[in-house]
């Protein structure tokens, strides 16, 4: 088990999301949060409710990755099937565990009581949210009913999350982010800042100018189509265990923008 982390990978997971029925929201706001708190996002994959496909893409997540996040697919209808690809992927038993069993009651008897739902029985549906892959830690969710879990599975852990945004956002905050933010190695700073020039290929020698004489910034010109601006944004971040460090390293390399183009930035509020 690793005690320190620094690359993360997401698995969205839903037909509705590949037949574009629904957007994915969910990817990028974990992604903004994830970045923020010093991680790094190496893969993003989008699969369909299928075992075999779940099971293919945890293993290439885990290929690279610290952290893999999956979301969707863990309520209570016949193709909610996260946790069961999961456990058949890594070779571990489904069961009914009580913790996770517990959640579940508490969540239908409180929306029962809020006339959400219109009966708090703990039915077969409701309690096949309850069953995750041995070893599997739940994880409290007090928007909805699916609980999330937390897997460790060698080097890697696994988070499963619900993919409705306002119980994924509360597992993220509450489990997620107090477990992430005391293991996470690298700090990330970032800034964004725009120059009065329009021509991305005129812009782009100072960059290559730059991250040379910068190792360790990142900087990315984000263009907009020809004829619609007057300006150019630019997007320049850094990683590294000191936040102090990074912080001035990206003001240096802002400065040193200005100086190979010969023009003055302007913050743009992010």
């Amino acid at each position: 088990m690793n005690s320190k982390i620094k690359t993360v990978g997401i698995l969205a997971i839903g037909n509705e999301v590949l037949d574009g029925l629904v957007l994915d929201t969910n990817s990028n706001w974990m992604e903004i949060r994830l970045v923020a708190l010093g991680l790094q996002i190496e893969r993003l994959v989008s699969i369909r409710d299928e075992i075999e496909e779940i099971g293919k893409a945890l293993t290439f997540v885990m290929e690279a990755c610290d952290v893999i996040i999956t979301s969707g697919g863990l309520g209570p209808t016949h193709d909610d099937m996260t946790l069961k690809a999961i456990a058949i992927a890594l070779g571990l038993e489904v069961s009914q565990n009580t913790e996770a069993l517990a959640i579940v009651e508490r969540q239908y008897k409180t929306l029962y009581e809020k006339g959400i739902v219109q009966s708090p029985d703990l039915t077969e549906a409701r309690i096949k949210m309850a069953r995750i892959p041995k070893g599997a830690i739940p994880l409290d969710n007090r928007v909805g009913g699916a609980p999330g879990i937390r897997l460790q599975a060698g080097n890697s852990t696994i988070f499963s999350l619900p993919g409705v945004p306002s119980e994924l956002k509360f597992i993220f905050e509450d489990s997620i982010i107090p477990w992430i933010s005391d293991r996470v190695v690298q700090k990330f700073y970032e800034q964004v800042v725009e120059f009065g020039m329009h021509d991305e290929s005129t812009f782009a020698p100072a960059i290559d100018v730059v991250m040379k004489k910068h190792p360790g910034v990142y900087v990315k010109s984000m263009p907009k189509t020809y004829g619609t601006t007057k300006s150019l944004k630019v997007w320049i971040s850094a990683r590294g265990e000191n936040l102090k460090d990074i912080t001035e390293l990206v003001r240096k390399a802002i400065q040193s923008l200005e100086e190979e183009t010969g023009l003055p930035s302007n913050i743009v509020e992010t």
